[in-house]
C-alpha cells in the first residue's frame, strides 16, 4: 500500500516538478497539499476495505456454519421403491449389480421385504435397514 501511495505521490507531483519558473516554497505547498488529500483518501479506502473485509469474514462465517448444519442433518431414508440405481448405491454395501436386484425386486410393501425376498444378504439388510423406506 505503501508503495503504491508513493507511486501515485510522484504521479501526482510530476507536473508540479516541471515548472521550473514556479517559486519552490509554492511547489513544497503543494506538494504537501496533494499528498495530504492523497493520505485523507487512503485512510477513507482503508475503512471501507475494513469494513468490507468484515463483512466478508461474517459470510464465510454463516457458509461455513451452514455446510456444519447441512452435514449433520442426518440423511433421507432412501425409497427402495422408486430410487435410482445409483442413489440405492449410496447406501453401504450396495454395489451396482445389489442395486440392480433391489429395483428388479419392485414393488416392496415393507422394508423388510428387501431383506426377505433374499435381494440382500442378511449382513447387507442389517446395515440399510435404517436408511430405506418404502412409499
Amino acid at each position: 500500500m505503501k508503495l503504491t501511495l508513493a507511486a501515485v505521490l510522484a504521479l501526482g507531483l510530476l507536473p508540479i516538478s516541471a515548472c521550473s519558473n514556479q517559486d519552490t516554497e509554492k511547489t513544497k505547498q503543494e506538494a504537501a497539499k496533494a499528498t495530504e488529500q492523497i493520505k485523507e483518501g487512503s485512510k477513507v479506502a482503508a475503512v471501507e476495505l475494513k469494513k468490507d473485509a468484515k463483512e466478508a469474514a461474517k459470510q464465510s462465517k454463516a457458509i461455513a456454519e451452514g455446510v456444519k448444519q447441512g452435514l449433520a442433518t442426518p440423511d433421507k431414508p432412501v425409497n427402495v421403491n422408486s430410487a435410482s440405481k445409483t442413489k440405492l448405491q449410496t447406501l453401504p454395501g450396495i454395489d451396482e449389480d445389489t442395486a440392480g436386484r433391489i429395483i428388479k425386486g419392485r414393488p416392496y410393501h415393507t422394508p423388510d421385504e428387501v431383506g426377505t425376498k433374499g435381494v440382500v444378504s442378511p449382513d447387507q439388510f442389517n446395515a440399510i435397514k435404517d436408511k430405506i423406506t418404502v412409499k
